[in-house]
């Protein structure tokens, strides 16, 4: 594989994170180009993407073989007790964490590295959060050498880090398709594609819904729609825009390029402005309040205790009233089965719903599985999820 330079290969990586593509498409030719700018061997590039709001993962890419079955690396994210895991580096403030930093030069206290990675010849591990600029996760990147090979200098660790908001975003677009594609939540995304001169070609039932609280009596297509379809797949394009309905509900629209049959169309994601959607899942499923949502909701982020009270400006004793209320509710007896109970219930399905899209070279979705509707809790109950 010829080699790229860095500055090349973080230009291809911008571009390719506004060309539409879905989160496997998107990952095999950045990992690619990642490789040819970063020299990796053992194995090729490995892949999760994550659920921002929880942190949780919601599906796993990987190219050819790979020496763990989708439930082994579950089990080993959620229920082993090791190193240098999706939450881990998620957690890691730069980002980036190689595994012999996180063993102190010693990966044999790792018991993936000792049961899996060097007996299939890996000897390093570098991990990457993708983080996009605004702070949210939406995955992790590892690259891998073998036996012989350098050690990940600080300037690839540097160009890895850099790369992290510009494969975040990739991400972020992919997963936003998939929802708006074949939505599953009632407050799904929807797509507006446009064809040569921003004529109109197609609009999903979610956009014609979204278009409607936009456009109020006038009707059609607003300003802000056309003026953000203006900007697909220009690599240096706006920020999703974020307007208000005359409802009062925020909006943000995000501009993608479309590969159709008839060729490259620019699209609009319309997608209301609301709270994380774990939110509701945690209501309809364990009737948790609304306080308690929002420690559930930082523990599965890996918050600690003094962490959650400073975030919510209550007395750490407060917080810990709260997880024993929350405890009760899921069964549970820790923070840890917390997170796996969480995940078990709620995440899991996704993952392997997401796998089976993958081989079906299906768009994947992103978030927790939408609760079933003889789940919902009443109206009468404050709403599952706030607007910002």
């Amino acid at each position: 594989m010829a080699r790229l330079s860095m500055e090349d290969a973080s230009v291809r990586i911008r571009q390719l994170a506004r060309a539409g593509l879905n989160a496997h498409a998107f990952f095999e030719v950045a990992g690619e180009t990642v490789a040819r700018a970063v020299p990796i061997g053992g194995a090729p590039p490995f892949w999760n993407t994550v659920d921002p709001s929880s942190q949780l993962i919601t599906s796993i890419h990987f190219s050819g073989e790979c020496f763990f079955d989708l439930g082994g690396q579950l089990e080993w994210e959620y229920f082993a007790d090791d190193v240098n895991k999706t939450a881990d580096v998620i957690a890691n403030r730069r980002g980036v964490q190689t595994l012999h930093e996180v063993t102190g030069a010693n990966p044999e206290r790792s018991a993936v590295f000792r049961e899996y990675l060097r007996p299939h010849g890996i000897d390093q591990e570098v991990a990457v959060a993708l983080r996009a600029k605004t702070g949210e996760a939406w995955g992790t990147l590892r690259l891998n050498r073998s036996p012989g090979q350098p050690e990940f200098s600080a300037d690839e660790l540097a160009f890895l880090h850099s790369l992290a908001p510009h494969l975040a975003e990739g991400v972020r677009r992919a997963l936003l398709l998939g929802e708006a594609v074949e939505p599953d939540w009632p407050d799904a995304p929807g797509l507006v594609v446009f064809g040569d001169g921003l004529s109109v070609e197609s609009v999903s039932a979610e956009a014609n819904r979204w278009l409607g609280e936009l456009t109020g009596d006038l009707g059609g297509i607003s300003a802000a729609v056309l003026s953000v379809a203006a900007q697909a797949g220009n690599p240096d394009g706006r920020a999703p825009v974020r307007l208000r309905a005359d409802t009062g509900r925020w909006f943000e629209l995000h501009s993608t390029s479309m590969a159709t049959p008839a060729g490259h169309r620019a699209g609009v994601i319309i997608q209301p402005a609301t709270r994380a959607r774990i939110s509701t899942v945690l209501m309809a499923a364990y009737g948790l309040t609304r306080r308690e949502r929002e420690i559930t909701r930082l523990v599965l982020m890996g918050r600690s205790t003094t962490m959650i009270a400073d975030e919510l400006v209550i007395a750490p004793v407060t917080v810990q009233q709260h997880l024993k209320s929350i405890f009760a509710k899921t069964g549970v007896r820790s923070r840890r089965d917390l997170v796996c109970t969480v995940f078990v219930d709620h995440y899991a399905a996704r993952v392997r719903d997401n796998e089976k899209r993958r081989v079906a070279a299906r768009r994947e979705r992103g978030g927790p599985i939408a609760p079933l509707p003889s789940r919902q809790v009443s109206t009468n109950d404050e709403p599952f999820c706030d607007q910002r």
